[in-house]
């Protein structure tokens, strides 16, 4: 089985806490140059895009692709199916043996879809 990464269960805590500290502050994002932009001479870029809304995302290790943090699960599954077909053990299974194949493996990483707070941020 995957292990959970719980990657975000501290910062929330901290961010819950700063709310409630502070309910009149505004709420900025600064990302780090090396996120933002490649030629910037400043450490860090306040984001002024800033949107908000209910999400999912995929909280564990997981093989598919180990660069990003899936958000999205059709993209999550594309990619799957992706692998799975690229690394040649279900040439021999018909669409349909592939497809239960895929949704098995899929149920595997159900446990680890967390609902999440998205704070989205652009520059």
């Amino acid at each position: 089985m995957y292990k959970p990464l719980n990657m975000f269960s501290k910062q929330t805590d901290e961010l819950k806490q700063l709310i409630s500290d502070h309910p009149d502050y505004p709420i900025v994002v600064l990302c780090s140059y090396e996120v933002c932009c490649d030629d910037c001479s400043y450490h860090w870029r306040y984001a002024p895009d800033l949107r908000f809304s209910i999400g999912e995302i995929l909280d564990c290790e997981q093989d598919v692709d180990d660069e990003i943090v899936y958000t999205d699960r059709d993209e999550f599954e594309e990619d799957l199916a992706n692998i799975l077909a690229d690394s040649g053990d279900y040439d021999e299974s018909t669409d349909e043996e592939f497809d239960t194949i895929v949704k098995a493996e899929l149920a595997k990483y159900e446990p680890y879809w967390k609902k999440v707070i998205q704070i989205m941020a652009d520059v």
